[in-house]
């Protein structure tokens, strides 16, 4: 048997490209986060806590998060195999110069194929659905200590945005094996 943990991470970007991968890269660690899901008319339907981890993996050129938190349908609980967990892939595409992003929910099934690029101070993840919307995710207002990461979709041709997911994050410390 092998360790396939130990072949996935790396401990640092790949030399060739640190520049590049430093967009994704400010957000290597560990983070509380606030999960707040809104309905179709903006009000919040979820508000629980989570953990966001974010880690450097195949040689440093790419970056993986595993975002964890309460699944609402299992009496809100945390525990392995109770909650709600999914995990994202990262890696900047030198040839068309954006990010290729790699959602998989795996407790909700969703499997998002997005693009990523920096826009002024904020970076989009963004995403056309099959029915032609455009969902759109921001990380925002970002420091070394904190974050806010938005998600909205557009319906009409990016007239109009609905809001329908928020989390503010805050960076842990590292811990003694970090």
């Amino acid at each position: 048997m092998f360790d396939i943990l130990e072949l996935l991470k790396a401990d640092a970007p790949h030399p060739e490209r640190r520049d590049e991968l430093m967009l994704f890269g400010q957000f290597i660690g560990k983070w509380n986060v606030r999960v707040v899901f809104y309905d179709e008319k903006g009000t919040p339907t979820y508000d629980q806590k989570g953990t966001w981890a974010f880690s450097w993996v195949l040689d440093g050129r790419a970056i993986q998060d595993v975002l964890i938190y309460p699944n609402p349908s299992q009496a809100m609980s945390a525990r392995a195999g109770e909650r709600r967990i999914g995990s994202t892939m990262r890696w900047y595409d030198q040839k068309n110069g954006l990010w290729r992003v790699i959602w998989m929910g795996v407790v909700s099934g969703d499997l998002g194929v997005m693009t990523g690029r920096q826009v002024g101070e904020e970076i989009w993840i963004e995403e056309r659905e099959k029915d032609g919307s455009l969902t759109r995710w921001i990380f925002k207002e970002i420091t070394h200590s904190s974050f806010h990461w938005k998600g909205t979709v557009s319906n009409d041709g990016e007239k109009t945005w609905k809001i329908d997911q928020e989390m503010w994050a805050k960076r842990l410390p590292p811990g003694p094996s970090e």
